[in-house]
């Protein structure tokens, strides 16, 4: 399941917070900028200091759980939150700095982008059986993974599931009308997922 996404929100954190603080307290208002459901990663780190994370030694990719008002749940094991992205806990407390967080675009998040993606299409291949005007059954060169992605062509125009013809699971579909028999000597192919 991909994270839920967020655009161009940016939130400080009030007080100072060790590496086993889980519930983090933002400042008065901020809480409603973020998804109360949770489910979404977000770069805390020291922007008084660094204003491009990736130079601060300390900064860390937390997991948030849920929001209810300013207060944000980050994952964790009852005691601590836990390690994400394989970046481990850290601190957020030195005096006089300002600490925010950012929903950001992670390795996770590709990683499940690249998972989620539906399935290749497959390479197009030769619909067989006999045209001839009558025959409305014809089997396909493989079986799709995603039976709505399914076109066939024939004479290079196309033909669509469930306005030309009907998947009938496996490699098996039936045209509602049977195509002209003057089309057998065309191309007959099926294009998919």
């Amino acid at each position: 399941m991909l994270d839920l996404a967020q655009n161009l929100i940016k939130v400080k954190t009030l007080g100072g917070y060790n590496a086993t603080a889980y519930l983090i307290t933002l400042q008065s208002g901020q809480g409603a900028k973020l998804n109360s459901a949770g489910g979404f990663n977000m770069i805390w780190w020291n922007i008084t200091d660094y204003p491009d994370p990736s130079d601060d030694p300390n900064a860390e990719i937390t997991r948030v759980a849920s929001v209810s008002g300013d207060v944000v749940t980050l994952v964790n094991n009852g005691s601590s939150r836990t390690e994400q992205e394989g970046i481990v806990p850290s601190t957020k407390n030195t005096a006089n700095k300002i600490y925010v967080m950012v929903p950001c675009l992670s390795a996770k998040m590709i990683t499940d982008i690249g998972n989620n993606l539906r399935y290749p299409w497959q390479t197009p291949g030769t619909v067989t059986g006999t045209i001839d005007g009558t025959n409305r059954n014809f089997t396909l060169p493989w079986t799709p993974n995603d039976p709505n992605s399914l076109v066939l062509y024939l004479n290079q125009q196309p033909y669509f599931a469930g306005v030309h013809f009907v998947y009938n699971g496996g490699t098996s579909i039936t045209y509602l009308t049977a195509p002209d028999g003057s089309l057998a000597q065309y191309g007959h192919v099926a294009t998919g997922q």
